[in-house]
């Protein structure tokens, strides 16, 4: 399995990379936008919002570093997505 794996070229590999990233990003989208419309106050702990925004951006640096499209594009938009979404939480406070 790994031979095949090995044949598929990066630029496959990285494509697939953003498209997977990328709906990723949506599902973090839909719970920002639900965040954002929901009067009541946030379930969500800000310190998980801040953890994962640090978690995505030492994966899209580390994209950039090895000119990875497929880790830094959808690892930047999920980092962007955790600013807004915490942005929507501390309104809430």
């Amino acid at each position: 399995m790994a031979r095949g794996l090995a044949a598929i070229s990066d630029r496959a590999w990285d494509n697939s990379g953003v498209l997977v990233g990328l709906v990723a990003c949506g599902t973090i989208g839909y719970q920002v936008v639900r965040e954002w419309r929901d009067p009541a106050p946030s379930s969500v702990s800000l310190w998980f919002v801040v953890g994962f925004f640090f978690v995505y951006s030492f994966w899209c640096l580390y994209g950039v570093r090895f000119g990875r499209r497929g880790i830094w594009l959808p690892n930047g938009v999920a980092a962007i997505l955790q600013v807004i979404f915490a942005a929507a939480i501390l309104m809430k406070r």
